[in-house]
C-alpha cells in the first residue's frame, strides 16, 4: 500500500494545537493529563483515514462494526471517554447499532471499577465497546476480570498490530505508541552504567564517607542535621541543611574542587567546603580544626555574610565514579519525577535526617487518604557495601512494613532503571 501524505509533523501540530483549547488542560492540569490530551488528538488525527479507522476496528477492538468517525471529547467526567464514535449497525436486517469509547492512560494503570464506571457511562446496550490503552507495564499491574464489553490493550501492542494493518501509516502508528509508552518514564540521560556504580563497594563506601563529612559539619556549623528538601516547585533533588534566601546553609552536590559538599544560599553559586574524603587521623584532626574555626566565626551565617573563602582541600578527591552515582541517585530522589507518578513529599518535619546509616525521602501517595507513608531510601548499615535504593510502604495498624530492594541490571539505562524503581514504590500502594 502506498504511504499515506500524512506525516508525524502534521499530525503532531494537529494536536497541540486542539489540546491548546481543550478544556482538560486549564491549571493547574497534571503533565501525565498533558499528555493524554495530546494522544487523544493524535489517535484523532490517524483515525481521520477511513482505512485507518477500519484497521483499528478490526484489529484492536475486534469488531466487524465500522464508523463515519471517531472523536476526539474532552473528559467532562471521571467517567468520560477520550474518543468515541457511533458504531453502524453490521447489516439493514439487525439492530446491533452501538457507542464506542476509547480511553487513553499514560499516568497509571486503569483499575476495573474505573473500567466499569466507562464502560457504564457509554450506555445499558450490551454492543457498546470500550477500548482502553495504558502502557504495557500498567496494562500487567490490571487485576481482576475486565468488565463485559471492555478490551484492555497496550501503547507497545498498537505499535506492533497496527502498522502491519494499516500500513500505509505505519509511520503514526509507529510514532503515537512510541509516545504513549515512554511519556510517563523519567527522561533521564546520563551515560553511566547503573549496575556498575551501585553494586561496587568501594563506591559505596566513599559516597558515605563523604555523606559523613555534610553530616559532620551540619552539627558542628549549623547544629542541625541534613535532609531532603521539600520546597514547592523544585525541580532536582536537594540533600541540605540550613540553606534558605536569607541564610547559609551546606547542600550535597555537584562535586567540585573535589568535595561534593558546598556552602549554599539560595539563589547564589555554591561554594566548596574543602573537605574530601578523610582516610587518616591527621585528615580527620584538620578537618575538625577547620570546623571549630569557621563554628567560631559567625558572620558568614547572616543576613549580610559572605559564605567562608574556599581552602585547600582536606582529605581525598571525590572520584567520577562519586559523581556518577550521586546523579542516577538525585534521579531517584527528584520530586518532580516522583510527582509524575503519583508522589508528593511529606512534611518537612517528617522528612528522615541523614544518619550514620540511612539516607531517604519520606512521601504520600496522592489521593490516599489514609495517610499511609512511603520511603524511598539507601543503606540500612553503618558500613555500606553497595548504593541499591529500596522502596518502603510504613506499617499501620491495616498492614505491616513492607520493603523492597531494586537492584539495577546489566546494560540497563539510566531512565529504565528510574523507571524500574519509582514503579515498585508505586507497587507498594495496590
Amino acid at each position: 500500500m502506498a504511504r499515506s501524505y500524512a506525516t508525524v509533523g502534521q499530525m503532531l501540530t494537529y494536536a497541540v494545537d486542539r489540546s491548546a483549547l481543550s478544556p482538560d488542560l486549564e491549571p493547574p492540569a497534571e503533565r501525565h493529563v498533558r499528555v493524554e490530551v495530546i494522544l487523544r488528538h493524535m489517535l484523532e488525527f490517524v483515525l481521520m483515514s477511513p482505512r485507518s479507522r477500519d484497521a483499528f476496528l478490526r484489529t484492536i477492538a475486534g469488531t466487524e462494526h465500522t464508523t463515519g468517525s471517531i472523536a476526539a471529547a474532552p473528559r467532562l467526567r471521571k467517567s468520560s471517554s477520550d474518543l468515541v464514535a457511533e458504531l453502524l449497525p453490521t447489516s439493514s436486517e439487525t439492530d446491533d447499532g452501538a457507542r464506542l469509547g476509547i480511553a487513553l492512560r499514560v499516568g497509571g494503570p486503569f483499575s476495573v471499577a474505573r473500567l466499569q464506571e466507562i464502560r457504564a457511562a457509554l450506555g445499558p446496550s450490551s454492543h457498546h465497546l470500550l477500548v482502553a490503552i495504558a502502557r504495557h507495564t500498567d496494562r500487567d499491574e490490571l487485576d481482576g476480570e475486565l468488565p463485559d464489553g471492555v478490551i484492555a490493550t497496550s501503547w507497545a501492542r498498537v505499535g506492533r498490530r497496527m502498522p502491519k494493518a494499516d500500513p500505509g501509516h505505519a509511520h503514526l502508528w509507529e510514532t503515537l505508541a512510541e509516545v504513549g509508552e515512554n511519556a510517563g518514564r523519567p527522561v533521564v540521560q546520563y551515560p553511566v552504567d547503573a549496575k556498575k556504580l551501585l553494586t561496587k563497594t568501594s563506591t559505596a563506601r566513599e559516597f558515605r564517607a563523604h555523606l559523613d563529612v555534610l553530616r559532620q559539619a551540619s552539627r558542628s556549623l549549623l547544629g542541625t542535621s541534613a535532609h531532603f528538601s521539600t520546597r514547592r516547585g523544585q525541580t532536582d533533588a536537594h540533600l541540605q541543611a540550613g540553606v534558605g534566601r536569607l541564610r547559609t546553609g551546606l547542600e550535597f552536590g555537584e562535586v567540585e574542587d573535589g568535595t561534593p559538599v558546598h556552602f549554599r544560599r539560595t539563589g547564589e553559586e555554591p561554594v566548596p567546603l574543602g573537605i574530601g574524603r578523610l582516610e587518616t587521623d591527621e585528615e580527620r584532626g584538620d578537618a575538625r580544626a577547620r570546623l571549630d574555626g569557621l563554628a567560631r566565626r559567625t558572620a558568614w551565617r547572616t543576613e549580610t555574610g559572605r559564605p567562608p573563602g574556599r581552602g585547600e582541600l582536606i582529605g581525598s578527591p571525590a572520584s567520577p565514579e562519586l559523581e556518577g552515582a550521586r546523579l542516577l541517585l538525585w534521579a531517584l530522589f527528584n520530586p518532580m519525577l516522583l510527582r509524575d507518578r503519583g508522589f508528593e513529599p511529606a512534611s518537612s518535619r517528617r522528612q528522615p535526617a541523614l544518619t550514620a546509616t540511612s539516607m531517604g525521602l519520606r512521601l504520600l501517595h496522592r489521593g490516599d487518604e489514609s495517610g499511609t507513608e512511603y520511603r524511598l531510601w539507601v543503606g540500612g548499615d553503618r558500613e555500606w557495601t553497595n548504593l541499591i535504593p529500596r522502596v518502603t510502604r510504613e506499617g499501620t495498624s491495616q498492614r505491616p512494613a513492607e520493603t523492597y530492594a531494586v537492584a539495577p541490571r546489566k546494560s540497563q539505562s539510566t531512565a529504565d532503571f528510574v523507571w524500574e524503581v519509582h514503579r515498585a514504590l508505586r507497587s507498594l500502594t495496590i
